[in-house]
């Protein structure tokens, strides 16, 4: 696969005993080759003779011609068993601010991928592990079956089903008061105690997916069945003779949770879709859950132990998304994605809120800042390309292509009726996308984003105040493509 510059240089794939290899003959080179010593192209080496039917010339067709399908030489049957690749182990390194108590080497948190796969690509295995210094975990598992069901192949029907699990914890630092006299403004508290709270979460999903009506459309169904622990570490009580106070659970949330899900991706097929798209994603999602949550924080003793008393939280959930790409020619894009999301009946506690902000929402605001039972949010994106075809090496990156985008948002998030359009939050921002591979094979997108906040608003959480606006907010990252 030779090239040549305008000035005369040759770049070519060469095989060598390590696999293929980039070569580069400058021109004051390739004034040196001896064109005695080119290839010859023989039609059939080493005869230097024309066979076009090879050594078929040899067999004997006249057997083919006579074949007797009565007499077959017995074969034994065997039972075919999977057969699958070597598990593939793939350590890393991640830093993980998410708990702000964190710090310095607690950020820290190494850990490893594991994933195998049956070679015919029935069966797949993939998890993570990871663990920091304050052993705070996140653990996942998915198990994916892809072969045929029974009953459900006789009909037509050859689902995907599978099972996800999670385990993840954060630990925090508290103090618990003693002696409190309310008599007091402030109150007074004759003394504190520190303790370490656990947070732990629990979750099982079970799924089924199978694709509908088109290739561009999938249907899928799943159980999701999630608990939430917090477990408050032992302590000593100073004043009762510094009696050991015992560490205690205290599970707070079980949920159930049953979810369809449609969604509809046609994304048109060019050299810039991985950046630049043109088409449109369709996501509807419906949830049922069934769930039980100590919010009032109640309890009660049975026999000799604290029990929490759960109120139940049983509703409708329904959300939409839709991303429309608009090609504009020369590269250039607009996208418009339209999002809304409803809890049905009567108000339910934060704790089952939408959340519109974030990186993976409207990124003027924090994750958490706008949330609500319900949502709405209007985001328009122009993209543009800076530099295409740039085809430059920088250690083992290869760099493609550079887009930069700039965009508007305009959303809220609330609880009860529909707000004025006034209390909705405008924000707006600018994305850079880089399109890398690395070592030639790996996929390496870049992207850098700001956002700038319009509005000023406060929300008081846990009896705090906590103000949002009128300030930028930064992200970054690096993926295989550019999802987020």
């Amino acid at each position: 696969m030779p090239t040549v510059d305008d000035v005369g240089n040759i770049v070519y794939a060469g095989y060598v005993e390590d696999g293929y290899k980039i070569f580069l003959i400058q021109k004051d080179e390739s004034e040196k080759v001896d064109p005695s010593k080119k290839y010859n192209w023989i039609s059939n080496p080493p005869l230097n003779e024309d066979k076009p039917i090879g050594d078929i010339v040899k067999f004997d067709i006249k057997q083919l011609q006579n074949f007797n399908d009565k007499d077959l030489v017995s074969i034994p049957a065997e039972k075919y068993s999977g057969f699958f690749s070597k598990i593939s182990f793939m350590p890393f390194i991640r830093f993980d601010n998410y708990n702000t108590s964190s710090s310095g080497l607690d950020r820290i948190k190494p850990g490893i991928y594991v994933a195998s796969s049956d070679v015919l690509n029935r069966f797949s295995i993939f998890g993570s592990a990871s663990l920091n210094k304050r052993m705070e975990r996140d653990l996942f598992i998915q198990i994916d079956y892809k072969n045929k069901l029974p009953i459900f192949y006789n009909i037509g029907l050859k689902p995907e089903v599978g099972i996800e699990l999670y385990s993840i914890s954060r630990k925090s630092n508290i103090s618990i008061p003693f002696g409190v006299d309310s008599t007091f403004i402030p109150p007074k508290v004759d003394y504190n105690v520190p303790v370490e709270v656990t947070y732990n979460l629990f979750e099982v999903d079970f799924f089924a997916r199978h694709k509908i009506f088109s290739e561009n459309n999938k249907l899928e169904a799943k159980f999701i069945f999630s608990q939430y622990v917090s477990t408050l570490s032992s302590f000593i009580l100073p004043e009762s003779g510094n009696y050991l106070y015992p560490a205690s659970d205290d599970k707070y949330f079980i949920g159930r949770n049953i979810q369809i899900k449609f969604t509809h991706e046609k994304v048109i097929p060019q050299i810039d879709s991985d950046i630049n798209p043109v088409g449109r994603n369709v996501e509807i999602k419906y949830n049922y859950e069934f769930n039980r949550f100590n919010n009032e924080n109640n309890f009660t003793v049975v026999d000799g132990f604290l029990q929490p008393l759960y109120n139940n939280f049983n509703f409708h959930r329904l959300e939409f998304n839709w991303k429309e790409y608009f090609n504009l020619g020369m590269g250039q894009t607009l996208t418009l994605q339209l999002r809304g999301g409803s809890i049905f009946g009567k108000p339910v506690p934060d704790f089952f809120d939408f959340y519109l902000g974030g990186l993976i929402g409207m990124k003027s605001y924090p994750f958490y800042a706008v949330s609500g039972n319900k949502v709405g949010w209007i985001n328009l994106t122009y993209r543009f390309p800076l530099f295409k075809n740039i085809d430059t090496r920088i250690g083992h990156l290869y760099i493609d292509k550079i887009y930069l985008s700039v965009y508007g948002d305009f959303g809220n998030a609330w609880t009860g009726d529909f707000p004025s359009l006034s209390n909705f939050k405008k924000g707006a921002g600018a994305e850079l996308r880089i399109k890398m591979n690395s070592f030639y094979l790996l996929p390496t997108s870049l992207f850098f984003n700001a956002a700038y906040a319009f509005d000023r608003f406060t929300r008081t959480i846990l009896k705090e105040k906590v103000t949002y606006g009128n300030e930028w907010s930064f992200y970054g990252g690096i993926l295989f493509d550019f999802s987020l």
